[in-house]
């Protein structure tokens, strides 16, 4: 069976510092899983080393049977295979928000204009900007930022979606319409990887979670095991002083 995503004792460190420690993980078609954990705790290079955004040191990284570690993989086909969001929006200021979605589809895939932005206008419907195709980025909020990357990202039609703390950059209010993008992903059975601190978010839209620490992973299991019944200690101690600032919410809605 073809993993989309298969991480083989991954090694990764930066000078002195090791950041991913023999990681080794899969996350199938259709399946939903998010990575929680402290912060330092390799999360994030996990997703960039995935993306090629970072050079391994050893292990190896396949997305549908098809290598990423040892750039052998060209840029064109790799957006094909994987998408990924980061914390900050990274969209091009002096396009508009219908340009900035349309213009990897048209440099990329050599789509024509006219097929690039009747994806980009449906997409942004989808993410719920259909009213924001002229505007620049400058006149959105941080929230609509994020939804005009997440249709940015699709529009190049991947397998996977990777998304790295999508939410950290916002302001409270502007949280809930990116996750609730997210969550529409989800439900439309989109295989997505996604770091996160949104502890209910990451108990609702999961199929699997996985809890690392000091760049291993050190638990991972359905939404329930994971908050109401972790096994490991240093699963505990995480979660009692995360759920300690949600209170009991996790956990009861998980029971």
């Amino acid at each position: 069976m073809t993993h989309a995503i298969e991480v083989k004792d991954l090694h990764k460190s930066f000078g002195s510092l090791d950041v991913l420690n023999g990681v080794s993980l899969t996350v199938d078609e259709g399946e939903v899983i998010t990575v929680i954990g402290p912060s330092g705790s390799g999360k994030s290079t996990l997703a960039r080393c995935i993306a090629r955004l970072e050079k391994i040191d050893s292990g190896e990284i396949s997305v549908y049977g098809r290598r990423m570690d040892g750039g052998k993989i060209s840029n064109a086909r790799e957006s094909e295979l994987l998408g990924m969001i980061f914390q900050q929006f990274n969209l091009f200021p002096h396009l508009s928000v219908l340009e900035n979605v349309a213009i990897a589809p048209m440099k990329v895939r050599g789509k024509s204009r006219a097929e690039a932005e009747k994806t980009a206008r449906e997409l942004l419907d989808r993410v719920g900007l259909g009213d924001k195709f002229e505007a620049f980025p400058a006149q959105l909020s941080g929230g609509q930022q994020q939804r005009v990357a997440i249709a940015r990202a699709l529009a190049m039609d991947p397998k996977v979606m990777l998304f790295d703390e999508p939410t950290s950059a916002l302001d409270p209010e502007l949280v809930g319409d990116v996750l609730n993008v997210i969550a529409d992903l989800a439900r439309s059975g989109m295989t997505m990887m996604i770091i996160t601190h949104e502890m209910l978010f990451a108990k609702d839209v999961s199929d699997r979670v996985i809890f690392m620490a000091d760049g291993r992973i050190v638990e991972q299991g359905a939404p329930d095991d994971i908050f109401v019944r972790p096994r490991k200690e240093r699963t505990r101690a995480f979660l009692q002083r995360v759920l300690s600032h949600y209170g009991t919410a996790v956990a009861e809605e998980a029971e």
